[in-house]
């Protein structure tokens, strides 16, 4: 066999060699991720809705800026309807004025703003007077004008601090609604009101309790403060700048000095000037001198220690052994005395005995007195 024919033989082998080993070699299956594979990426795909560090923000029908909610951090959720916010804070606009500032540990901020919710270690501030109200959790409504702060609530203020169960903050009227255990402190003048629901007007300095009410009002500071007046109602109003409470109706004024209990369905009390009137049927009663006055209208100086009640009047003393009618009657307290005008009748028991005439004056307690005036008629009952 020559060279040639030998080379021609091993290149057919080496080729048939090559060929059948490629035709044995099988392609390897495509490998399929585990199930911890698989979960890490679906975690990865929802780390794509979680941010770090965000800004949401709302807008009015005007398109100028109502809110702002600074988060630490925001999630998503699938359909993009609820975004959960870490350390929160937000901002609430009028007017394109920043009015109220908001801060929580977390959050939720529902359908692009229509209600944004915080909850722990709630604070909300009004920027405008510096009420600041802090509480557990917090439903904001920006639409609404409404913030509801439930939960544990203190609001305070230069004005006094409060305590209850829920308040409603509005966002341009400027007024709290409070309910629920509701305990308001004023500092001038030193009042506390108790009641179960109250609405404080911030702007207008001004408190209504709209349900039974008690208000105590105080001298002192520290451990020498002491309780010197006490007032119960239906409702009341405060007006703090002026000081004056309108009480009605069921309305009843207890003063320790002088020792007085004043009953009407209207009672304005004044007390800077420290003077009750009453312009409807108003009833006096002195506890230690035993002494019950009424009248269809009444003024007391509480400073003075004077009464004066006109239109009707009826006094009684000494467990009702003394009767005293008449159209206008001024009592001093100080003085024990009493001077009596109009259509005057004096009745007593023992010894009974009638007495009428234009004018009386003297000591009721004491049954002594003096008739004047005109016509006096004395009318012995045996």
């Amino acid at each position: 066999m020559s060279i040639l024919q030998r080379r021609i033989v091993l290149l057919s082998a080496l080729f048939l060699l090559i060929v059948g080993s490629i035709g044995c070699t099988r392609k390897p299956p495509i490998a399929k991720p585990s199930a911890s594979e698989q979960k890490t990426a679906a975690q990865k795909a929802d780390d794509s809705l979680t941010f770090n560090d965000f800004t949401l923000e709302g807008v009015d029908a005007q398109g100028k800026l109502l809110w702002v909610v600074n988060a630490k951090q925001v999630t998503y959720s699938k359909d993009k309807k609820l975004a959960s916010v870490n350390l929160p804070k937000a901002e609430w606009y009028y007017q394109g004025k920043l009015v109220f500032q908001i801060e929580a540990k977390r959050g939720e901020v529902h359908e692009n703003g229509k209600k944004i919710t915080f909850k722990e270690k709630v604070i909300a501030t009004d920027l405008r007077d510096k009420t600041v109200v802090s509480g557990d959790s917090v439903e904001w409504l920006p639409q609404k004008e409404t913030l509801i702060v439930r939960g544990n609530i203190q609001g305070k203020n230069d004005e006094g601090e409060v305590t209850a169960q829920e308040a409603r903050l509005f966002r341009e009227k400027r007024r709290m609604e409070l309910q629920g255990e509701v305990m308001m402190k004023s500092k001038k003048p030193p009042l506390q009101i108790a009641t179960d629901r109250l609405v404080w007007e911030v702007e207008k300095k001004r408190a209504i309790a709209e349900e039974a009410v008690q208000i105590d009002r105080y001298e002192g500071e520290g451990e020498a403060m002491k309780l010197t007046d006490r007032a119960v109602a239906d409702r009341a109003q405060v007006d703090l700048e002026q000081e004056i409470t309108t009480l009605q109706p069921n309305a009843q004024l207890t003063v320790n000095d002088p020792p007085i209990q004043v009953t009407s369905n209207e009672l304005v009390w004044d007390l800077k000037a420290q003077t009750v009137n009453s312009q409807v049927p108003v009833r006096v009663f002195h506890s230690k001198e035993q002494v019950k006055m009424t009248g269809n209208q009444g003024w007391i100086n509480l400073t003075s220690q004077q009464f004066q009640l006109s239109n009707g009047i009826e006094a009684l003393a000494k467990g009702d052994r003394a009767q005293l009618i008449a159209d206008r009657l001024t009592w001093n307290i100080p003085e024990q005395a009493f001077v009596a005008e109009g259509n005057v009748i004096y009745r007593q028991v023992e010894p009974a005995f009638n007495l009428t005439g234009p004018k009386a004056e003297g000591k009721l307690e004491a049954q002594t007195f003096v008739i004047s005036g005109g016509r006096v008629v004395t009318e012995i009952i045996p």
